[in-house]
């Protein structure tokens, strides 16, 4: 509903926009067409263009700055990209092929559009429209900048907004590049792929060091807070887990960082109940079992009356020859769990692994049901008191939203961390990806152009020019067919 909230309201904004720019032009609005003119600005079905020449300046210093510097620049990007082109295409190929292996076997190669509400957060969208605006202006601006190298002049630079998709563009004259020799040419139609591939790796090596950048503010390794918790989060209430809390164990496994909080929860999910190391004397003080113990229907055993919220049916998990001492327990027993669980020392898979005096005992419980104590704390060490969840571990992880990164001060905000991490994410999947899509061989994207740069460059003296764009039309084709089925087969997997 959000999803189509969302859509619907940017559809009725692009109309009214267009309603009105057709209105105002139709009585020829002189100070509106001034408007226009003077701000580069181009209103068209669903879409908002606005051009620009305030920038030739800057990008031609940027590029004459270190002349020698970016002249090895952009070779080592003509180099590298053309040496990736067909890589790239059998990339496609071979997501292709994923899609027809069998389940168990498919690879994470899969190329799925992102459609926000489904495989994309509507929360994320501001990193989703911050990510794309970025990377197609620094794809961009290696056009220009590695124009402004070779000679070729550079019209000016714009900004679209296709429906809800931002983007950039540089308007650069195709005829000046093709009087150009194949390699440079190779260096301005390489240059913005290149740039995203750089971007690629910045954003990851940001990401990955981040622990160390935030070293003098932040705490990481140390437990996972709790930033906040969706409103059905079974786990809210006055007792439940609070924004601010530091999760240090889930039923006695270490949460240190993002990793360990999700096995944590996949122990959790794909083994047994664990038990826990109660003493003997609490049991034989709290037990309340009824007389006639049986088992529900859902194959868990109920030993407590059925008006107790706050007990639960707890089995002594033994092995008879291990462990001694049991004779005198029940092999069931209705237990308060808060309290029960509080008196643990540890959590069991039986008594022979629990110190004297106590014994191995696991809630009874559904199948996919799991009793799960959280250890917490403050963000500033302060002690306290433990969770206890019942219900499906999935529900715990998504309906909790945590960090690694705790602030060292009250006054540091504590989602700076992960804001940064989602935009890092982000910039390398999509800066990743349109690197991809433009070495492709498509017509309207740069893959078309380099694909016909590189067979000139290498086939000039062996083919004629005839023979050179029968060549290229083949890879045009199959490169267009390998990228239509991607986006035809991932939208299907997608729904």
């Amino acid at each position: 509903m959000a999803l189509t909230t969302f859509l619907a309201t940017s559809a009725l904004i692009h109309a009214a926009i267009y309603f009105t720019d057709q209105f105002l032009k139709s009585c020829i609005n002189v100070p509106y067409l001034y408007f226009l003119e003077n701000i580069g600005l181009t209103v068209k079905p669903l879409q908002l263009l606005w051009f620009t020449t305030a920038f030739n300046r800057s990008v031609t210093k940027w590029a004459l700055w270190k002349p020698r510097f970016f002249r090895v620049w952009f070779t080592i990007g003509a180099v590298l990209v053309s040496l990736l082109l067909l890589p790239s295409i059998f990339l496609l190929l071979s997501c292709l092929v994923s899609y027809f292996q069998p389940v168990h076997e498919k690879s994470s190669r899969i190329l799925e559009p992102v459609v926000p509400g489904i495989n994309l957060p509507l929360k994320e969208l501001p990193y989703y429209f911050a990510t794309l605006l970025v990377a197609s202006f620094i794809h961009e601006a290696g056009h220009a900048m590695a124009a402004v190298k070779e000679d070729v002049h550079v019209n000016g630079f714009g900004i679209l907004l296709l429906f809800i998709l931002p983007g950039a563009y540089v308007d650069v004259p195709t005829e000046e590049i093709r009087t150009l020799t194949p390699f440079r040419q190779l260096k301005i139609l390489c240059a913005g792929v290149w740039h995203n591939m750089v971007l690629v790796i910045c954003a990851f090596l940001i990401c990955l060091s981040l622990p160390v950048l935030l070293q003098p503010l932040y705490m990481y390794g140390q437990g996972m807070m709790v930033l906040s918790l969706t409103a059905d989060s079974p786990v809210r209430g006055p007792t439940g887990l609070q924004a601010g809390d530091v999760i240090m164990e889930v039923n006695h496994c270490s949460v240190q960082t993002q990793a360990t909080w999700e096995q944590c929860i996949i122990k959790s999910i794909t083994s047994d109940q664990l038990g826990f190391c109660i003493p003997e004397s609490a049991v034989h003080s709290y037990d309340e079992t009824i007389h006639h113990a049986f088992e529900s229907s859902d194959g868990s055993v109920q030993c407590c009356s059925g008006d107790s919220e706050a007990h639960l049916c707890f089995e002594l998990l033994e092995d008879k020859e291990k462990d001694s001492g049991v004779a005198a327990m029940q092999p069931f027993s209705c237990l308060p769990a808060r309290l029960a669980i509080s008196m643990s020392s540890k959590s069991c898979l039986s008594s022979a692994s629990c110190p004297r005096e106590t014994h191995c005992l696991a809630p009874s419980l559904k199948n996919a049901t799991r009793l799960i104590r959280i250890k917490r704390q403050g963000w500033n060490s302060q002690h306290k008191e433990d969770v206890i969840y019942l219900g499906p571990p999935a529900y715990l992880y998504h309906t909790v939203s945590l960090t690694g990164y705790i602030p060292k001060f009250s006054i540091l905000p504590v989602n700076w961390p992960s804001a940064i991490e989602i935009f890092c994410d982000y910039m390398v999947k999509f800066s990743g990806a349109l690197a991809i899509l433009n070495m492709v061989p498509v017509m309207y994207l740069d893959g078309y152009w380099i694909f016909g740069a590189v067979i000139d460059l290498l086939l000039s003296s062996h083919c004629d020019k005839v023979s050179r764009k029968v060549i290229h039309i083949i890879f045009t084709i199959l490169g267009s067919i390998l990228l239509l089925l991607n986006m035809i087969l991932g939208i299907q997997n997608l729904l």
